[in-house]
């Protein structure tokens, strides 16, 4: 079986934050509370991570499937206590602007939740999903 990896490669801001490194792209990571808000905290990360997942799986569903498909957003949302670290939800509703059936549309969900590496990841029992589909 082929072996994927993957790397990122972090260097502390002498503060709160970060510089990531990944392949060729940084980004910063910190946080709006005690850090210096130059970039997203982890938390908005993994939820962007959650969101472009789908998104990836989206596009290469709709092109396999041959489907006509004018555009999708995806919006993830979380929240958590201030007591306990962890996210106690996680949802998306993700918008998709089509005259395709809906039959297919859900089928588009089911597989890209299926084979979804960081949605899996996370746990797909932990993540409520939602289609809404809008006819051009």
């Amino acid at each position: 079986m082929e072996r994927l990896e993957y790397k990122a490669e972090l260097e502390w801001d002498g503060n709160v934050g970060s510089t990531a490194k990944v392949r060729e792209f940084t980004f910063k990571i910190d946080t709006n509370t005690d850090g210096r808000n130059t970039g997203p905290n982890p938390t908005e990360y993994l939820l962007s991570a959650i969101g472009g997942c789908l998104a990836v799986n989206w596009g290469r569903l709709i092109k396999k499937m041959r489907l006509d498909v004018e555009g999708f957003k995806v919006e993830v949302r979380g929240w958590r206590t201030r007591d306990e670290p962890q996210l106690k939800e996680i949802t998306y509703k993700l918008t998709v602007f089509t005259k395709e059936p809906e039959r297919k549309i859900l089928r588009v969900k089911e597989l890209a939740e299926k084979y979804g590496t960081v949605f899996n990841t996370v746990g797909a029992e932990k993540i409520k999903g939602e289609v809404e589909v809008l006819r051009p």
